[in-house]
């Protein structure tokens, strides 16, 4: 019987010990496995950054030869009268509408909050409850439009005509430039006329503000909007001769 008990014990003791083994093996495996995941994440994301490390540069020499051409057009114009000057006139013009100079003037600034209350129970809310969205900013813009904005900018990045706002996950991107809250979106123009625009019952400020989201308009006497500061390439479009009329020929 004694020789029996011992046999119990040690085959208990070697069968827990080949069960502790075996979990620690288990562990160690995925560990490993994990860790592997990680550094293929990691070295994955080091790539993308150095590519858009390079996109950067490029786009940055790009804006810096697109900047010296013009700068040597207005030198060469300045030193000409007549046809020239209508010309400097128009490439100014143009500047202005395409967002790539700084302009200043009159006009409001509408600052956009999250919505940091809670619902009636006592809850929290959820993200489309309580979050300013891509939609809610590309509203604003388009209603300061239709008002007569004559330069519009999100937090100091210029609208233009090639401009994007969309949401990344939990961001909002606009010319590619992440964003948080709050948004503070500058509009010049005539600022009675943009006031009354954003103020309209049932437009898109009332119903943000039926929601619960804290936004402010302020007039301004002057507000600086900065110009643009990407790349505006066209790859696909060129200027169409007028002798060919408007038809799809």
């Amino acid at each position: 019987m004694k020789v029996n008990k011992i046999q119990i014990l040690v085959g208990l003791t070697v069968l827990v010990l080949t069960f502790l083994i075996t979990i620690q093996f288990k562990s160690v495996t995925v560990n490993n496995a994990q860790n592997s995941k990680q550094n293929v994440r990691v070295d994955e994301l080091l790539s993308d950054l150095k590519r858009e490390r390079e996109r950067n540069e490029d786009l940055e020499k790009q804006l810096s030869a697109h900047q010296n051409d013009i700068a040597k057009f207005r030198e060469e114009a300045a030193q000409h009268s007549g046809y020239s000057e209508i010309l400097l006139e128009q490439l100014r013009r143009a500047e202005m509408l395409a967002g790539l100079v700084d302009v200043k003037g009159p006009g409001i600034v509408i600052t956009l909050t999250d919505n940091q209350s809670k619902s009636a129970n006592g809850t929290a809310l959820t993200a489309s409850e309580s979050l300013i969205h891509d939609e809610d900013i590309r509203r604003v813009i388009n209603e300061l439009c239709a008002a007569g904005a004559e330069a519009i900018a999100v937090n100091n990045s210029r609208i233009t005509s090639t401009s994007a706002v969309r949401c990344v996950g939990p961001s909002i991107l606009v010319n590619d430039e992440k964003m948080t809250p709050p948004y503070k979106i500058q509009a010049i123009g005539k600022a009675d006329q943009l006031e009354a625009a954003m103020n309209l019952n049932g437009g898109v400020i009332d119903n943000l503000k039926v929601w619960g989201f804290n936004i402010n308009i302020t007039k301004h006497e002057q507000l600086t909007i900065p110009k643009y500061n990407g790349i505006v390439n066209f790859s696909s479009a060129t200027a169409a001769d007028s002798k060919t009329g408007n038809g799809g020929n």
